[in-house]
């Protein structure tokens, strides 16, 4: 299995009848596709993609949410030997006409409304709502190895120069049976996938899921309620999210504690659950499992920092949480929690077949299988990147003598002053953030005259908190040298923000000048 469709083509040949997708098409009905029926749609979907001529190593954009015919045309473009260039459905025209220029597109799946947005529209569509069909010839498909690409992703919101990094199928499907030798999750287990396909933490889970033959539900909204319903109507087993998400699940939970008085209990519970064995926590709050269906176990976070104190809520009710760290440069899981060991405050430890160490100025470096060879025609980048194997992550962080992974931030973003005095603004913002009415924040380094920097805040606050207020709680936690100076007040409704739902920082330090 050292291609991804031979990958899916085993989980088809032992699995066969087991539900793969379930996807909502309104409120009370759902279309659910086996493993053997969604194989038959892929080979139709191949089958049209012959039709067409393609050659191997053309490329196909997918630009479109999550569903099950992301899955369909991704995998029929793989079968046939095509390069799939994925792109998260809120990105800007500029944005993916310089991909489309850059990786040579031939063909866009999208929907019709997204094509009809373009004011360029002169590469052929295929519609996602109807894709077309016909019929594979087995006898044309071209041999795939397992290091030739099967991907080139952008990070959406890229500015300038784009860099599309190249990823092979030894890459993606070392990466995901290695991360489910991790997680351990079944062929029993029901996973509800609500971030964008496009982005490769939450595809390559897909395809470890696969790998198991699991079952996969795909969600058309990030709405609480909503996803509350699904996981309930679907018994639902296991959710990959990011950090925000978990968070917005556990403010629906308690906004319906506070609503029916009972913050005291919901408090003593808490405290009392910490202190049991896990196996028994589940009842104490047995509303909350059968709000979620009765069956949920985990969920798998990442994307973003973690607070050890929302994790820590979840594990209290029976809920195991947990959480990796990865770059789309490694396809994109470096490390991740062990199921059945945890430790909340770090990232996890290295999968098997990955080798991480750290550099002197602490930046984390990666080396294995999942490493990708570089930036798709940018050798200045790839250069800059990737020396002798190894992955220069831009990360910074550190291993305890356990062999636990902890991050401390961005190497660009790190604010050095003029004492020579580091400052991770990840660690401010994360104290910031602690503070009730405190949305979320952005720490950056201000110059302040020609010699001197200052750490600068951008809060993003509850109607009615005071700023100065926030500042003065989060000095009180903050070593000297981090202590904000200085702060501004965002003026909208939210930050501007990726598909992971992190800020993006460029945008509002651009917004400041």
């Amino acid at each position: 299995m050292s291609t991804i469709p031979e990958l899916f083509q085993t989980s088809v040949a032992r699995f066969g009848t087991r539900i793969a997708i379930i996807e909502p098409i309104d409120e009370a009905a759902y279309s659910i596709l086996s493993y053997k029926e969604l194989q038959q749609r892929v080979h139709s979907f191949a089958g049209y993609l012959q039709e067409l001529h393609v050659n191997k190593r053309d490329r196909l954009m997918l630009w479109s949410e999550s569903r099950a015919d992301w899955l369909v045309a991704y995998l029929g473009a793989l079968l046939v030997g095509m390069i799939v260039v994925p792109l998260d459905v809120n990105s800007k025209e500029d944005f993916l006409q310089r991909v489309v220029a850059e990786s040579e597109v031939k063909f866009l799946v999208t929907t019709q409304k997204q094509y009809k947005s373009l004011q360029d529209r002169s590469i052929p569509l295929i519609d996602i709502d109807a894709l077309p069909v016909g019929t594979l010839n087995r006898e044309e498909l071209s041999g795939i190895n397992e290091d030739e690409l099967a991907q080139i992703v952008y990070t959406s919101g890229t500015t300038g120069h784009p860099k599309g990094v190249m990823l092979s199928h030894k890459n993606i499907v070392s990466n995901a049976i290695a991360a489910e030798d991790v997680v351990k999750s079944t062929s029993d287990d029901r996973a509800l996938s609500i971030l964008p396909l496009s982005h490769m933490f939450e595809l390559t889970i897909d395809i470890a899921l696969i790998y198991i033959g699991a079952s996969i539900i795909y969600a058309r909204t990030r709405a609480p309620d909503v996803l509350l319903r699904l996981l309930s109507s679907q018994q639902a087993t296991c959710m990959v999210l990011v950090p925000q998400v978990l968070k917005f699940m556990l403010d629906s939970i308690e906004h319906e504690v506070r609503r029916t008085h009972r913050e005291k209990q919901w408090k003593l519970l808490h405290i009392i659950a910490h202190r049991l064995p896990f196996r028994f926590r589940h009842l104490l709050f047995r509303p909350v499992h059968q709000r979620f269906g009765g069956r949920f176990r985990f969920f798998i976070c990442g994307g973003g920092y973690l607070s050890p104190a929302l994790a820590q809520k979840w594990e209290n009710m029976g809920i195991i949480v947990l959480q990796g760290y990865g770059t789309t440069e490694c396809a994109p899981i470096v490390t991740a929690t062990p199921f059945n060991v945890r430790n909340l405050e770090s990232v996890g430890k290295p999968l098997p077949g990955v080798d991480v160490k750290i550099a002197e100025d602490n930046e984390i470096l990666v080396h294995g299988p999942n490493v990708s060879a570089g930036y798709w025609k940018n050798p200045e980048a790839t250069g800059a990147s990737f020396r002798d194997g190894w992955h220069y992550t831009g990360d910074l962080g550190y291993f305890d003598e356990n062999g636990w992974l902890y991050l401390k931030g961005r190497k660009k973003n790190l604010i050095v002053l003029a004492n020579g005095m580091k400052v991770y603004p990840e660690d401010v913002e994360n104290i910031l953030c602690s503070i009730p009415g405190v949305k979320d924040a952005v720490v950056i380094g201000r110059a302040v005259g020609d010699q001197n920097i200052e750490v600068h805040s951008v809060l993003l606050l509850e109607d009615g908190v005071s700023p100065d207020e926030v500042v003065q709680q989060a000095n009180k936690k903050l070593a000297r040298h981090q202590h904000i100076r200085s702060f501004s007040v965002w003026q909208g409704k939210d930050f501007p923000r990726t598909h992971t739902l992190k800020a993006r920082r460029q945008e509002v330090i651009g917004a400041l000048s």
